[in-house]
C-alpha cells in the first residue's frame, strides 16, 4: 500500500485505519509500511515498548498466531497536527477459543504521514481474564458493543 493509498483524504486517521485494516488481515508488512524505522510502540502502556520496526515486526508475527478472527473496532477519534487519538475495541478469538473483547484507547504520533509512536492503553487484567474465558464484565458490555468493524 502506498502512502497515497493510505492517506488519500489528507487526514492522518486514514493512516491509522489503514494500519488497523492491515493488522486485521495479519499483514505484518502492511503495518510496518506505515511506521518509521525507529517507531516506539507500547503494545500496552505499562509493559516495555517495542523499539524500532524490526522489534515491532517480531512482536506482530508472534501476536498474529494468538489473535484469530480479529475484528478490531474504532469508535471515536480526535486528530491534531501530529497526533491521532482513538477509542475502540480489541475483539478477537484466542487459540483456546475464547472471544476476547476489551475497550482501549490509543495514541499515534506522526512525522508527515508516517507513524513514529504508538501507545495503546488497555486494562490488562480485563484482557487476561477474557483470555481465560472470563468473557466481558457487565460494566463493559456497552463499551465493547460500540462501533463497527473496519471495512
Amino acid at each position: 500500500m502506498s502512502e497515497h493509498e493510505a492517506n488519500s483524504s489528507g487526514e492522518r486517521i486514514d493512516v491509522v485505519r489503514a494500519l488497523m485494516r492491515a493488522w486485521s488481515a495479519h499483514d505484518v508488512e502492511g503495518v510496518l509500511a506505515l511506521v518509521s524505522d525507529d517507531v516506539i510502540w507500547h503494545y500496552a502502556v505499562g509493559l516495555p515498548p517495542c523499539l524500532g520496526k524490526a522489534a515491532m515486526g517480531e512482536f506482530l508475527t508472534g501476536l498474529a498466531g494468538h489473535q484469530q478472527e480479529l475484528a478490531w473496532r474504532l469508535t471515536n477519534h480526535a486528530e491534531t497536527n501530529d497526533r491521532v487519538l482513538v477509542e475502540g475495541v480489541d475483539d478477537y478469538v484466542n487459540p483456546a477459543g475464547h472471544r476476547v473483547q476489551v475497550p482501549y484507547m490509543g495514541a499515534y504520533d506522526f512525522d508527515g504521514d508516517t507513524i513514529t509512536g504508538w501507545r495503546d492503553y488497555v486494562d490488562m487484567r480485563t484482557m487476561r481474564a477474557a483470555e481465560k474465558g472470563g468473557g466481558v464484565p457487565e460494566h463493559l458490555v456497552a463499551l465493547v458493543e460500540a462501533g463497527e468493524p473496519l471495512s
